[in-house]
């Protein structure tokens, strides 16, 4: 039961909280081109193409649990597992991935099918492929390495001509066939839709996008701490702090602070600490979560300090 319980899982990453990006030749144990695809859903595409391309490494990126479980449970059914060796699973939002998780010039292809094109005019800046992202996976690919794409909203295909100027790409569209299988490409086709639009986005100018640096995580010290004079203000704008609880325990002289931290497109839930440590309390990031270190995550921890600073007569 274990042994199959580890097979079934080996292919899920735990997500990497470290500074600076993976070497993919250790992940895979080999080197090999590298596909990403974003969004794979049940993994219908990423599970047939890892299978027909045994001598390709391929990584699926999805947010979606219950997809993932899916497509982890389809892999254990078919041929002995073997496409295992060359998938690996993230779930972490594809922005994240391609800022922190993959060098310059390390993958050969990336590939989504059917994103959600977020249609309504107020949702438009959750799209993914926007002029910033697109300049980031030039920047992640080869040298004539290609970016595909296929929806069947066409705004969505005018908004990323509109959005592709200027980020190094070659781009040429086309009108094809149900041809992929997916769930969301057979919803369609038997509602009546016979064609989809395709973007075929090939590299031909290499743009600088540096790989985002972690912000060091300060730990604070102070004399006294007093619950009922804990002061905090939500911070907003660029970098939005809000706090959503705090816990105490007198006995045990520790205070447990859950604030959310949102900036830019990520959002994260953050435990913070404070601890009697001897003759002072100490504020720091709580033991046994994942986040990553970024500036809203120190600023954070910069207000519990303010707050509890007020503690003290």
């Amino acid at each position: 039961m274990v042994k199959s319980r580890e097979c079934f899982l080996q292919p899920l990453m735990a997500v990497p909280w470290t500074s600076g990006p993976l070497d993919w030749v250790e992940v895979f144990g080999r080197r090999a081109p590298l596909n990403v695809e974003i969004g794979f859903g049940c993994g219908e595409v990423l599970l047939r193409e890892a299978q027909r391309s045994r001598d390709q490494d391929f990584v699926g990126i999805e947010l979606n649990w219950e997809r993932i479980h899916k497509t982890l449970r389809e892999m254990t059914k078919s041929a002995g597992g073997l496409q295992t060796r060359n998938v690996r699973i993230l779930k972490v939002d594809a922005r994240l991935v391609f800022e922190r998780f993959f060098a310059g010039e390390s993958i050969d292809r990336i590939y989504s099918l059917y994103p959600c094109p977020w249609p309504k005019k107020g949702h438009i800046k959750h799209r993914l492929f926007s002029k910033d992202f697109l300049r980031l996976l030039n920047n992640r690919l080869k040298p004539q390495g290609e970016v595909k794409i296929v929806t069947d909203y066409y705004p969505y295909v005018e908004w990323i001509l509109t959005e592709a100027l200027g980020t190094g790409f070659q781009v040429r569209q086309e009108v094809i066939k149900p041809q992929y299988g997916t769930k969301f490409e057979r919803r369609w086709f038997e509602g009546g839709q016979e064609e989809f639009h395709a973007l075929n986005l090939l590299k031909d100018k290499h743009l600088e996008v540096p790989i985002t640096s972690e912000a060091g995580l300060q730990t604070y010290k102070i004399k006294d701490f007093q619950q009922e004079r804990f002061r905090w203000v939500d911070q907003t704008g660029d970098i939005a702090v809000v706090l959503k609880d705090m816990l105490f325990d007198a006995g045990r002289q520790k205070a447990m602070v859950h604030v959310v931290v949102a900036e830019a497109h990520l959002t994260q839930h953050f435990w913070i600490s404070i601890i009697k440590k001897e003759k002072d309390w100490i504020i720091r990031k709580a033991d046994g979560q994942n986040v990553f270190p970024t500036p809203g995550i120190a600023q954070a921890l910069k207000l519990v300090y303010e707050a509890t600073s007020s503690t003290v007569e």
